[in-house]
């Protein structure tokens, strides 16, 4: 969920590639966990009894952990695609092999450490405090980056021992697909197809949600839904490599027009909810909609140059962009131990009925995932970082 481009000039194969660093999708990054954490964090039951707007408010900043994943998917896509690209025109060739042993060393070691605890050393410590440690994963699918099918069939069978703290992997399984078969489409297909690519994946994604559109496990975490997401921040990195009227088109946007789509935008995250629940044709649409508003902020934050606000102004959110691929693993095993521990016993929290108080405990749980997770990035995952540089290929 995390990929960072920096702004150095270096010499790759006798050419001079430039690394471009977007400054402000550090902090979007942060905002898109942040919509993850809370729908973890705060029960569903405390934001009903609201009037309509306020129920829909509550519901985009409490219960925006599908937004939030879109947003990571979008600039997954975006940042990837633009990594590639940009090896593509300085060395004329992908080394597969290259990217694939960057993204494990990116990926992997967290992703099997929260597993190895997960599964093997989690239980134990519910045995010793004799609580029951069965659950209805297939173990396997975790372990192959398949967990997004398991938690469908958990949905579909309505498995009530499911773990809630390992379901996030759902997403980090999605992004692997992605960058398995992503790099091959560059190296194989013929350059003049490339926009036929992004064109295709979004309308098979389209095609296959019509055919699944009352079936809430598939539209929300099989791959052949989701990969419309990163197809289309892929077109977007795309368009801003090859095309100069697409990125001027950015730069010379006015501020009202900016305000303009963003005001849209937050209209459409406010009530195509609601809407889509009784209109199919609007159902089948609206995550292509709200992914088409994730684009624009991605593009707009990168280029424009009569921006109202840029995300890299907040240096807290800027900051903390770099920690959220931990962050967001992390934070559903610390919410865990808080509900089983801090809330009940230490505050006399009754989560399903005291918002302020649950609050409280969810702001102990960010602080406490946030801590956890700068020490997972500087004393863990930096060890596993620095050995990219070896296969770096610009």
């Amino acid at each position: 969920m995390n990929h960072t481009i920096n702004n150095k000039k270096v010499a790759s194969h006798n050419s001079t590639a430039h690394k471009v660093y977007f400054q402000n999708l550090d902090g979007l990054r942060t905002i898109a966990f942040l919509l993850v954490f809370f729908q973890h964090g705060i029960s569903d039951q405390l934001l009903h009894g609201h009037d309509g707007f306020m129920d829909s408010l509550l519901h985009m900043l409490f219960r925006g952990g599908e937004t939030g994943v879109s947003v990571f998917f979008v600039l997954s896509g975006f940042l990837i695609t633009y990594l590639i690209l940009n090896e593509l025109n300085t060395n004329n060739t992908i080394n597969i092999k290259h990217f694939y042993i960057r993204r494990a060393l990116r990926i992997w070691p967290l992703y099997y450490a929260v597993l190895v605890f997960v599964f093997f050393i989690y239980p134990v410590l519910r045995n010793l405090a004799g609580m029951d440690s069965s659950h209805g994963h297939t173990i396997p699918y975790y372990f192959l980056f398949l967990s997004n099918f398991d938690i469908i069939h958990i949905d579909h069978n309505f498995a009530t021992t499911a773990w809630g703290h390992i379901t996030v992997t759902w997403s980090v399984a999605v992004e692997e697909q992605f960058y398995l078969t992503w790099p091959l489409f560059f190296a194989f297909v013929p350059k003049r197809f490339y926009p036929t690519i992004f064109i295709a994946i979004i309308c098979l994604s389209l095609i296959f949600r019509y055919y699944h559109l009352h079936d809430k496990p598939v539209l929300l975490y099989h791959s052949l839904i989701v990969c419309g997401d990163l197809a289309l921040g892929g077109l977007c990195a795309y368009c801003a490599i090859n095309y100069k009227q697409f990125i001027h088109f950015f730069e010379n946007l006015h501020k009202s027009y900016i305000v303009l789509v963003y005001y849209l935008g937050f209209l459409g995250l406010l009530f195509l909810p609601n809407l889509s629940e009784n209109n199919s044709l609007i159902l089948l649409f609206s995550r292509l909609i709200n992914v088409l508003f994730f684009a624009f902020v991605i593009l707009e934050q990168n280029y424009a140059q009569h921006s109202f606000y840029k995300f890299s102004n907040i240096k807290t959110l800027t900051f903390w962009g770099k920690y959220t691929y931990g962050l967001y693993l992390i934070h559903n095993i610390v919410l865990l131990f808080l509900a089983m521990g801090l809330g009940p016993k230490l505050l006399n929290i009754n989560y399903e009925t005291s918002f302020l108080s649950t609050f409280i405990v969810c702001f102990i749980g960010l602080i406490i995932s946030m801590l956890v997770s700068y020490i997972s990035y500087e004393y863990f995952e930096k060890r596993f970082l620095t050995l990219k540089e070896k296969f770096s290929t610009l």
